[in-house]
């Protein structure tokens, strides 16, 4: 198999995880409104839709962030680390 056939077929793997992961979620759902119905409350599902939300992020690939914005966090992280040195070498 080519590298293209292999990554369209995890492509289309990942997209069937999470039409499932969202057939799931519903199916839990409806277990739970059933549930509450039979007077012991809500029925906690074991499963809830987060892995739906990794999977549809797996499949989108990763944020990138700018160049400005890992700068402003840089500096951010060093103001924050300074702040506590000062607190730690003044007690």
């Amino acid at each position: 198999m080519s590298n293209k056939a292999i990554t369209d077929a995890v492509s289309q793997l990942k997209l069937e995880h999470i039409r499932l992961c969202e057939e799931l979620e519903r199916v839990d759902l409806a277990l739970s409104a059933l549930g509450s119905l039979d007077g012991r409350g809500n029925a906690k599902p074991g499963r809830k839709a987060k892995p739906a939300v990794a999977a549809v992020a797996a499949v989108k690939g990763k944020r990138k962030i700018s160049p400005a914005a890992r700068k402003k966090m840089s500096e951010a992280a060093r103001a924050r680390w300074a702040a506590r040195k000062d607190k730690t070498s003044q007690k």
